[in-house]
């Protein structure tokens, strides 16, 4: 079950990151040492030249969630497709989710940055909000409206936040994974992560 989990989620995770006039893009993906869930993250481009950021996590674990993370990744790329407002993205992943896959919840962050770089786009289901280094200002998370977990509540509206991005702005997107702890609150671990950036 782990070994199956842990390609599946290799597999659907970009084996490459778009190129971007303007920014510089990284990534990592390390599984944790217990049991695979389904943390995943998607970078993609519009064809309208938006620059498209996701990050998610459903609960659970083993194959299950790989299986069901792999859907939601499918389905966010096609909403994608249709519109460039995260908000309505994210009510049309749960409402498919909530009709085919009835007992999951899951976390999604989903931005959208303008072709030019200089706003994004934040709709989040649930997930924190990502970090953002201004230059010459401490690392912060990012101010952005929370809105209900992916399975949660029929029709949820989820607002989107637009962040201005200066020239050389720092974002960091990630899952509970990189800062929770056990036996530690978990703003211990966001303060941590936002010292490293």
């Amino acid at each position: 079950d782990r070994n199956a989990a842990t390609s599946l989620q290799r597999s659907l995770v970009p084996s490459a990151l778009p190129a971007v006039a303007g920014a510089e893009l990284a990534a990592r993906y390390v599984p944790g040492s217990g049991a695979i869930g389904g943390d995943w993250y998607d970078v993609f481009s519009l064809p309208s030249g938006e620059l498209c950021v996701t990050v998610g996590d459903v609960a659970g674990s083993g194959l299950a969630a790989a299986v069901i993370m792999g859907r939601m990744r499918s389905a966010l790329r096609a909403y994608a497709l249709e519109t460039t407002d995260p908000a309505e993205v994210l009510g049309k992943l749960d409402r498919k989710m909530q009709h085919f896959e009835p007992d999951a919840l899951a976390t999604v962050l989903y931005a959208v940055i303008e072709p030019g770089l200089g706003q994004m786009h934040v709709a989040l289901a649930g997930h924190f909000p990502p970090v953002i280094a201004r230059p010459g200002q401490p690392a912060e998370l990012a101010d952005v409206q929370a809105g209900a977990l992916i399975g949660v509540v029929p029709r949820a509206q989820r607002p989107v936040t637009t962040v201005t991005i200066p020239p050389g702005t720092l974002w960091c997107f990630f899952t509970d994974g990189l800062v929770e702890r056990p036996g530690e609150v978990i703003d211990e671990g966001l303060d941590r992560l936002c010292r490293a950036m």
